[in-house]
């Protein structure tokens, strides 16, 4: 009778030494037929999603497509993408895309290059040493879009103001609807460049330092992409009466520096207007390269007061003096009553 309790005794001990594997062995079981079932659920979502672009009229192809990331992540992965919509094209090298099984709505990407848009009349072309976006997302749209790139080379070619070049550092962009201006299409940003080189800007203001840009802005009457060409696109952002609203611009290029807000928008003609509040050290250059040197150097002394107030610190760099406003109207560049000669704003389109 004692052998027969000790023997119950020794099953039921082995019972709750097991029990914690077996256990565990159940679950991981069941984690792996919930994430294949996530995974199958993410495939159909991905096929509906191009379904419904391919009915807006945006045709997605995803070479070599591949979906992973077992077991606690969902990765989808393109050997290249590749978009057309209307008279727009648009190619990337490898995609992946991943979010976690907990926060699907999360969603972390990252893109190889090169990159090339084309409308058919203008072509970005791009490429970097990393680029990754991050979409934060709700069940009512998106909440924020971030980008950052690594050693950022762009170019644009086709464009009225002629080619536009720049190489960069480091880049990041945050994109946010604006809560209080829904009917507004209304949507904030806040883009930042390290060490960015532009000729075209070296040219203007003189000098080849690298440039360092801040800038948080407002667009008014954004859309998502429609695949319009850029002049069909800049025209239905000005007919509803789209803006820029800068709320914070800094420049900082070797001694030259500007900060600058105010609002710009397209007119009639398609050129630059609106209106800004600038302040500035070290731009006699850029007044010498727009009304010529002699008037340039006057202007920019009975304005920046020679560069602005000297600093008492040694190597400071010198304070910024407020300019007048600088108005851009008709085609014409105005800085408070003087209209700078012999310089016209151009249509963008």
């Amino acid at each position: 009778m004692d052998e027969a309790a000790s023997a119950g005794t020794a099953r039921y001990s082995r019972f709750w030494l097991y029990t914690p594997f077996v256990l565990l062995l159940l679950v991981a079981v069941a984690w792996s037929v919930a994430w294949f079932v996530i995974r199958g659920r993410a495939a159909e979502a991905l096929d509906g999603w191009l379904a419904a672009e391919a009915r807006a009229g945006r045709q997605w192809t995803c070479q070599d497509r591949q979906i992973g990331g077992y077991p606690f992540r969902i990765e989808i992965i393109c050997g290249s993408l590749d978009l057309k919509q209307g008279a727009v094209t648009a190619s990337f090298g490898r995609v992946e895309s991943v979010a976690q099984v907990y926060q699907p709505r999360f969603i972390i990407t990252e893109i190889d290059g090169p990159l090339t848009v084309t409308d058919g009349a203008v072509t970005v072309q791009g490429k970097w040493d990393l680029l990754q976006t991050s979409v934060h997302a709700s069940p009512n749209g998106l909440q924020r879009l971030s980008l950052v790139a690594e050693a950022p080379n762009v170019t644009v070619k086709g464009l009225a103001l002629g080619e536009f070049a720049s190489t960069g550092q480091h880049l990041e962009l945050h994109v946010r609807p604006n809560p209080s201006r829904g009917p507004e299409k209304a949507y904030d940003a806040a883009l930042a460049v390290k060490q960015a080189r532009i000729p075209v800007l070296d040219s203007l203001v003189g000098g080849n330092e690298a440039t360092d840009l801040d800038s948080d802005f407002t667009v008014t009457q954004a859309e998502g992409f429609r695949g319009r060409p850029v002049a069909q696109e800049l025209e239905r952002w000005r007919a509803a009466g789209g803006k820029l609203d800068i709320l914070m611009l800094s420049l900082a290029k070797g001694s030259r520096r500007v900060e600058a807000k105010g609002d710009v928008r397209l007119d009639e003609m398609h050129r630059p207007a609106g209106q800004l509040n600038i302040a500035a050290a070290g731009l006699d250059g850029l007044l010498g390269n727009v009304m010529g040197r002699r008037n340039g150097a006057l202007l920019g002394g009975a304005l920046l007061g020679q560069g602005g107030a000297p600093s008492t610190q040694p190597g400071a760099k010198p304070a910024l003096s407020p300019l007048p406003p600088v108005r851009l109207d008709n085609g014409r560049l105005a800085l408070g009553p003087f209209v700078i000669p012999n310089f016209e704003l151009r249509p963008v389109y």
